[in-house]
C-alpha cells in the first residue's frame, strides 16, 4: 500500500470514529463539569508496521489503572540522595503518598463518568475502574482503536491525547490501560554456544566469593513476573531437593488475573495468594522464572520466603498494577527486600515526554517507595547490545533497569571454573546504555561521561553469556541459559546474603558505589557498542563485585 493511500486510510478511519462517537454522544455517562481539560499523555506511539485496522467498538469494556503522583516527590527524592539515608519509617513514608481526598476525588471523578468497580489501592497509588471505550472517550477526552502489532498480536490503543480535568492534573500521574501494543518481554537466552562451558547455579556463589557468608535466611526475596507459576514452583522444588537449599515460605500472589478486559459488572480479578496457576492463566515464562528463583535461592545459600508476583501478562498496566502490590503487600505476603525483574521494553514506549503512556512516571514512583522502605529491585538491562530500542540511537535503554531507583545489571562472558573466577569481558548482547529519560543520581553522577554526561547508566554486570551461562532445572533436566535475566539474580542472591549480615543497608545502589577497588571486578575489555574502559563505563557500570569482600566492606 503506498504511503498515500496509507495515510487517506487513516484518515476515514479517524472520521469513522469521531462520527461513531458523535452518535452515541447522548447515551454515554454524563461526564461530572470540572472546569477545563488538561493534556496528559499523547496518542500511543506505534512500532513499525503495527496496522491499525478499526475503531474499538464502544461498549468494549475497558480496565485502567489512575496511578497518582507522590505528594512529596521532592521531599522524597532528597531523602534519597542522602548517602546514609536509612530506611524511612511507615509514618514518614505516609507523608508523601497521596491523600484520601485526591484518591478519592479521582474515583469519584470516575464513578460520574460511568465506570464501574471503582477501587482505590491500600496506599492511594491507584484508583482502578472498569468502564466502556465510550466511557473512556467521556472521561479522557481519547478514541481507542484496533491495531495488529508487528509480532502478530490483537491490541489496541488510545490514538488521541489522554486529557483530564486540570482540577486533577495536580495529583495524576498517568491513565494507564489504553494502550496494550507495548509490552515487557522477558530477556532469558537459551541458545548456548560450546566453547565456554556453563555452570551449575550452586556454583556461582563459589565463583562470586558468596559462599563463606551467613546463608540468607532473615532475608524475603521475590520474583517479579506474569503468568501461571506452577511449573516453575514445581522446578524450584526439584531443584531444593536436589541441592538441599530451603527458600522457606513459597508464595505466589497473583494481581488481575482475569485479564484487562473484563465485563463490566462482576469478576474482576484482583489481588489473590495461594494459587500458583493465579486462574488458570497461561505459562508464559517458565525458563525465565525458573531461572530467577534458582539462581537466588543458590547464590542467597537459603532465604526466610520467596513470592512469585505474577502479573497478568507483561502489559505495562498490569505490570504497574503488579508492582503496587510488592512494594505495598495486601494479601499476607512478607514484605520482601529484594525482589528481581528479569523483563524490560525499550523506555521510550513508557516515557510521557517521548510518546510513552507514563509508566516510567508512574513506576519511578513506585521504586521511590520501595528504596526508601528499604527495597532494592534488580533489573536486567536487556540483550539487544547498546540499542535496546533497535532504532539505531545511542541512549536506548531498556526500562525499568533506567529507572535511578533499582539496580541495574548489565552482563559479561565469565571464565572461571568451577570454584574461582579469572576474568569478566563485556558481553557483546549485554543493554547497557545511557538513558533517554532518566538522570543519573549522585552515587553515579560523576563517573558518567562523554556525549551523555549526567544520565542513567548500568550499576554492574554479572554473568549474561549463554556460553558462560547456567544449567537450570527445567521440568526434570538442565538446559543452559543466559543473558542478563541471569545476571540480575545472580545480583539478587547476593544482596540478600550481604542483608544477612547487615540488614540496615536497605536499598542496594548507593552502597555499591562505596565499594573499595579491591571488592570489584573491574571489566576493562569488550563491547556492546560502547566500549569498556578502567573504572566505571556505559556497557558494565561497576562491572561485578565479589560478594564476600562488599559485604565485609560494607560492615
Amino acid at each position: 500500500m503506498s504511503k498515500q493511500h496509507q495515510g487517506l486510510r487513516k484518515q476515514m478511519l479517524a472520521l469513522a470514529i469521531a462520527g461513531v462517537i458523535g452518535c452515541v454522544g447522548a447515551a454515554t455517562a454524563a461526564v461530572p463539569a470540572g472546569g477545563p481539560f488538561a493534556t496528559l499523555t499523547k496518542a500511543t506511539r506505534l512500532n513499525r508496521g503495527d496496522v491499525v485496522s478499526s475503531a474499538v467498538p464502544l461498549n468494549k469494556p475497558v480496565r485502567v489503572s489512575v496511578v497518582l503522583k507522590l505528594r512529596d516527590d521532592a521531599g522524597m527524592k532528597t531523602f534519597l540522595k542522602q548517602p546514609s539515608h536509612g530506611v524511612m519509617s511507615h509514618a514518614q513514608l505516609q507523608n508523601h503518598l497521596p491523600t484520601q481526598a485526591q484518591a478519592q476525588a479521582v474515583a469519584d471523578y470516575l464513578k460520574g463518568a460511568g465506570f464501574t468497580n471503582v477501587k482505590i489501592s491500600a496506599n492511594r497509588m491507584i484508583v482502578n475502574a472498569t468502564g466502556s471505550a465510550a466511557a473512556v472517550h467521556g472521561a479522557f477526552k481519547t478514541s481507542l482503536v484496533n491495531v495488529r502489532t508487528n509480532d502478530g498480536r490483537n491490541a489496541f490503543a488510545n490514538n488521541t491525547a489522554i486529557q483530564i480535568p486540570a482540577a486533577l492534573q495536580g495529583s495524576v500521574q498517568a491513565v494507564l490501560g489504553l494502550q496494550t501494543v507495548h509490552k515487557a518481554h522477558i530477556l532469558a537466552q537459551t541458545h548456548a554456544q560450546v566453547g565456554i562451558g556453563g555452570h551449575y547455579p550452586t556454583e556461582f556463589a563459589d565463583i562470586y566469593g558468596a559462599s563463606g557468608l551467613p546463608k540468607a535466611t532473615s532475608v524475603n526475596a521475590a520474583v517479579w513476573g506474569w503468568g501461571s507459576m506452577q511449573n516453575t514452583v514445581n522446578d524450584l522444588h526439584d531443584f531444593m531437593a536436589k541441592t538441599g537449599l530451603k527458600p522457606g515460605k513459597i508464595n505466589v500472589v497473583c494481581t488481575d488475573t482475569n485479564g484487562i478486559d473484563w465485563n463490566t459488572g462482576e469478576g474482576l480479578g484482583g489481588t489473590s495468594i495461594g494459587d500458583p496457576t493465579c486462574n488458570g492463566n497461561y505459562d508464559a515464562g517458565e525458563v525465565e522464572w525458573a531461572m530467577d528463583s534458582q539462581s537466588i535461592l543458590a547464590m542467597s545459600g537459603g532465604l526466610k520466603s520467596l513470592t512469585f508476583y505474577a502479573a497478568y501478562g507483561g502489559y505495562n498496566t498490569t505490570i504497574t498494577d503488579s508492582l503496587n502490590e510488592i512494594v505495598t503487600p495486601t494479601v499476607g505476603e512478607p514484605l520482601a527486600q529484594v525482589i528481581n525483574a528479569s523483563f524490560g521494553e525499550c523506555e521510550r514506549y513508557q516515557d510521557a515526554n517521548q510518546g510513552g503512556d507514563g509508566s516510567l512516571q508512574s513506576n519511578d514512583a513506585m521504586f521511590q517507595i520501595a528504596a526508601a522502605q528499604g527495597q532494592t529491585f534488580t533489573v536486567s538491562t536487556g540483550d539487544s547490545g547498546a540499542d535496546e530500542c533497535g532504532d539505531g540511537k545511542p541512549n536506548s535503554a531498556s526500562y525499568p533497569a533506567s529507572s535511578p531507583w533499582v539496580v541495574a545489571v548489565s552482563g559479561t562472558t565469565l571464565r572461571a571454573s568451577d570454584t574461582t573466577w579469572a576474568r569478566e569481558n563485556v558481553w557483546q548482547g549485554a543493554g547497557g546504555s545511557p538513558s533517554s529519560a532518566e538522570k543519573a543520581q549522585p552515587w553515579q553522577t560523576g563517573l558518567t561521561y562523554g556525549t551523555y554526561k549526567g544520565a542513567r547508566g548500568p550499576d554492574v554486570a554479572f554473568d549474561a553469556n549463554p556460553a558462560s551461562g547456567e544449567l537450570v532445572l527445567i521440568q526434570g533436566s538442565y538446559g543452559q541459559v543466559g543473558g542478563t535475566s541471569l545476571a540480575a539474580p545472580l545480583v539478587a542472591g547476593s544482596w540478600a546474603r550481604i542483608l544477612q549480615g547487615n540488614p540496615s543497608l536497605g536499598f542496594a545502589a548507593p552502597h555499591l558505589y562505596t565499594l573499595p577497588a579491591s571488592a570489584l571486578h573491574d571489566v576493562r575489555a569488550g563491547n556492546n557498542g560502547y566500549l569498556a574502559k578502567p573504572g566505571w563505563d556505559w556497557a558494565t557500570g561497576l562491572g561485578s563485585f565479589d560478594v564476600g569482600k562488599a559485604a565485609a566492606a560494607l560492615k
